[in-house]
């Protein structure tokens, strides 16, 4: 985690006179939610498409399954593709005890074998690259290869006692989902989509359910610790995206290049996007992901 920007960046949207305004988000375009129970509690996804793969779709924290919409039905031409809420986020129940990588990586593992799937690619944003990596080194059988996208996938450090407070203040009280909100544009710094404001609209109306933010809370502070060993167990066919702008890290670069040579994967670099470059050019990233099993 790029501390000194994330603390810059919560300081700026406490603020910034209004940032508690906004529009109400338009209607949702509706595809059925199907839900899948843990035993800590459902879990809430989409399921498009046919194929002889299956594509499993991971947001990172505080995001929504929606936010994939436009990779999914681009991959649904030829595959299943399931795109999941994590818990506590988005439609999934509030009900489960923890949150973190360790625990979404448990989920989907529970999910691949009790719907015994094969032929598995996960494409995997943010903190759950750290599960996707956990999920491969577990069934290498059935998950063959990975995507990940702004990936973190280790800790480089602990977070400061002051970032901590930090977090606890800003993403705490009825501010909370609106701060979130701001932070969530500000990882488009270079080339935001058209809709970024009714996505962000849309991620703090889900924000302002009870118990919400905690789990978002929960899962900034959640270390990876417990999923790192997997990098040592996990090699080839994954590819790596990352935006070059991606405010998240201090050299996207330099980390890209790092989590490739560790798992012996390749690196796709989008020239000027932020943390989510499915978002930013669904057509690239879906011929990136095509990728991975195009080399099988």
């Amino acid at each position: 985690m790029k501390q000194a920007y994330h603390l810059s960046i919560l300081l700026l949207v406490l603020l910034t006179p209004g940032f508690l305004l906004g529009k109400e988000p338009r209607s949702l375009e509706k595809i059925p939610t199907s839900y899948f129970q843990t035993e800590g509690g459902k879990l809430a996804y989409l399921e498009l498409g046919h194929g002889k793969r299956n594509l499993i779709l991971l947001p990172g924290i505080g995001d929504r399954k929606e936010s994939y919409l436009e990779l999914a039905r681009l991959l649904a031409k030829d595959n299943f593709v399931f795109v999941f809420d994590l818990r506590g986020l988005g439609e999934s129940d509030l009900s489960f005890s923890s949150y973190g990588p360790k625990e979404t990586a448990e989920d989907i593992l529970s999910f691949i074998q009790k719907k015994d799937l094969q032929n598995v690619y996960i494409v995997a944003n943010s903190m759950t690259a750290a599960s996707a990596v956990y999920i491969r080194s577990k069934e290498e059988s059935r998950v063959l290869g990975l995507i990940l996208s702004g990936p973190f996938v280790r800790d480089k450090a602990p977070i400061s006692f002051g970032m901590k407070t930090l977090i606890h203040f800003v993403f705490r009280g009825p501010w909370g989902p609106s701060a979130w909100a701001s932070f969530y544009e500000s990882l488009f710094p270079v080339n935001p989509p058209k809709d970024l404001k009714e996505r962000s609209e849309k991620i703090k109306t889900n924000l302002k359910e009870d118990g919400r933010m905690a789990a978002v809370r929960s899962m900034l502070l959640a270390p990876k610790t417990e999923c790192e060993p997997a990098l040592e167990l996990v090699s080839g066919n994954v590819i790596v995206v990352m935006g070059s702008k991606d405010p998240d890290f201090d050299s996207p670069e330099e980390e890209a290049n790092w989590i490739a040579k560790t798992l012996k994967g390749r690196v796709s670099l989008y020239e000027g996007a932020g943390h989510y470059p499915f978002v930013e050019d669904p057509e690239r990233f879906y011929s990136d992901v095509q990728m991975l099993w195009q080399k099988n």
